[in-house]
């Protein structure tokens, strides 16, 4: 058998060896338990690499991690920033004011308005002497703003020189009027021969005031006047006739170069509109009227402002104090008197008519909106 196992294994193969350890190491039942062993090894093999592709096709793709609340809550969340919206502006038809003010007075001002260095302010020749060298010297005090003196000149009487006024109304649009007393501006409007104002007056005079004493009511609908102060007459003449003091094309509250109206310049504004009006359904109380400002009334036609007068529902102050019918009615005064000197003539429109009537008088102590006529050249 020595002779048998000499064997040189290099000339076999892997397989061959296999098989001739088979032959002689393996009895019959041996055979059939190794074939056993073998093919067993086999086909569990086989199935786990069938069983192990299957589940690699199947498997899912993991999920993501799920972040706990505590560190959900503890990241930053973006906050979308809301957009201001403006809310819709009153529907003011125009702007009465150009909004320039009076310098303010030369006193005293805060020391971080001005530069810290030595100002020197210019003056006047005439002037330049009584201004003394320390003119502009920083005052120290215990406030932590300290103030610079503005130059004063030495007074040679007791009696102060007063300050120009400002100048106002520099470039004015065309069809624009402006009142140098204090710089408003109005709309001005042609109708026929006349040349009307086409907003309310709102120039601040003694014996006049705003709706609800509200400045917001005077910038919209202008002031209310008592017939003295439109007429630009003393508070006595309430009571007393005035005939005397008015005169023809009577300036009385309006700006230089207009005039109170009168019941003729009235009935010549309603005889053109009359003339002209393209509208039937449309009588003279609708075609002055703007469609802002009014309350809806359920019989007569909203105002369509056909010729640009612009009337707004101003309402009144009576002879108490008591401010009515804002968003109803509009009065006017008219320079004239009635029979009775505490009592004059006022035009009226009222939401709930549609005619401008003039056959009303009322205590001069009233207070109604004023619409001044330019002067005709003469």
């Amino acid at each position: 058998m020595g002779g048998i196992f000499q064997i040189n294994l290099k000339n076999y193969s892997l397989l061959q060896t296999f098989f001739f350890f088979r032959h002689f190491f393996c009895s019959k039942n041996a055979y059939i338990f190794c074939v056993k062993v073998f093919k067993g090894i086999f086909l569990e093999g086989l199935l786990l690499a069938f069983a192990g592709a299957f589940f690699a096709c199947n498997q899912e793709t993991p999920e993501e991690k799920s972040v706990p609340a505590a560190v959900e809550q503890a990241q930053p969340k973006k906050v979308e920033q809301r957009k201001n919206v403006k809310p819709i502006p009153f529907p003011v038809p125009m702007v009465y004011r150009d909004e320039r003010v009076v310098p303010p007075p030369v006193d005293t001002v805060a020391s971080d308005t001005v530069p810290a260095d030595t100002v020197k302010v210019e003056s006047s020749s005439s002037l330049s002497s009584s201004i003394s060298s320390s003119e502009m010297e920083l005052q120290s005090s215990s406030s932590s703003k300290a103030k610079v003196a503005r130059a004063v000149p030495e007074e040679s009487s007791s009696s102060e020189a007063e300050p120009p006024p400002p100048v106002y109304c520099e470039n004015v649009p065309d069809g624009m009027l402006c009142d140098k007393r204090d710089g408003q501006m109005y709309r001005t409007v042609v109708i026929g021969a006349q040349v009307w104002m086409a907003q309310n007056l709102n120039y601040h005079a003694e014996g006049s005031w705003c709706y609800d004493n509200k400045k917001n009511n005077c910038s919209v609908y202008g002031r209310l006047y008592s017939w003295t102060s439109a007429m630009g007459l003393n508070a006595s003449f309430a009571t007393a006739s005035a005939a005397a003091e008015l005169h023809k094309e009577h300036q009385g509250v309006c700006p230089d170069g207009f005039h109170m109206p009168t019941s003729a310049d009235m009935k010549a504004l309603l005889a053109y509109m009359k003339k002209h009006n393209k509208h039937e359904k449309e009588n003279s109380g609708t075609l002055l009227k703007m469609k802002f400002s009014w309350k809806q009334s359920e019989e007569w036609p909203e105002g369509t402002d056909r010729f640009g007068f612009g009337a707004m529902a101003a309402g009144f102050r009576n002879a108490k104090g008591d401010f009515r019918e804002m968003g109803k009615d509009a009065d006017f005064w008219v320079a004239e008197e009635s029979s009775a000197p505490s009592h004059a003539p006022y035009w009226n429109l009222y939401y709930d008519n549609d005619e401008f009537l003039g056959d009303y008088s009322k205590n001069k102590q009233y207070a109604y909106s004023v619409r001044c006529l330019k002067n005709k050249k003469h």
